[in-house]
């Protein structure tokens, strides 16, 4: 069900033009980078886990696929700020906020909101557009991601707030050059 309550969120977005950024685990096939993966989580060889075990659970579904002006960040941790150059992006675009989505609630996500907040990032998470292998896990996780990093909120308010947005927000850099310094010194 969080499946479709994001795929709302990102046509959402698309369509006002706000950036919409991907995180996704990638290892190299012999799992040889996998560091405190490997003495902490069994899961990756499991069936629906990283390579090795079948379905790789890091893989994007179709559903919510990234589109032309997306970005997908590789991670090897749970954070997606851990290691990777989504902060850079943010810094380019001018972002101030995150609405964070996925999986898991406990893992991938918690650890994402709490670096965000780190990073003075206000921070949002779509109520319903999260899930955890344990629904026990899940609803803790957003209280206490409510109670101390992020606003948890409706969907619905995250979708009646973008309608109240300008277009054109964050439209990219041009990639003209840059002046020389003796020129901006005239």
């Amino acid at each position: 069900m969080a499946l479709a309550h994001i795929k709302t969120l990102i046509e959402a977005a698309r369509a006002k033009g706000l950036p919409v950024i991907y995180t996704t685990g990638e290892r190299r096939s012999d799992n040889w980078d996998a560091g405190s993966w490997r003495w902490k989580s069994t899961r990756g060889d499991e069936a629906g886990g990283s390579p090795g075990g079948g379905v790789d659970g890091n893989e994007i579904v179709t559903m919510i696929a990234p589109g032309p002006r997306d970005i997908v960040i590789k991670k090897q941790k749970p954070s997606g700020f851990f290691g990777t150059n989504l902060a850079s992006y943010l810094t380019l675009l001018g972002c101030d906020s995150v609405i964070v989505v996925g999986t898991t609630t406990s893992g991938c996500v918690r650890a994402t909101v709490v670096d965000a907040f780190s990073l003075n990032y206000r921070v949002i998470v779509a109520e319903e557009g999260c899930f955890d292998r344990s629904e026990a896990s899940h609803a803790v996780s957003l209280c206490d991601m409510h109670a101390k990093y992020a606003d948890v909120v409706p969907l619905a308010e995250i979708l009646s707030y973008f309608d109240r947005l300008p277009a054109g927000l964050f439209d990219l850099p041009t990639g003209s050059p840059a002046v020389p310094i003796k020129e901006a010194a005239e």
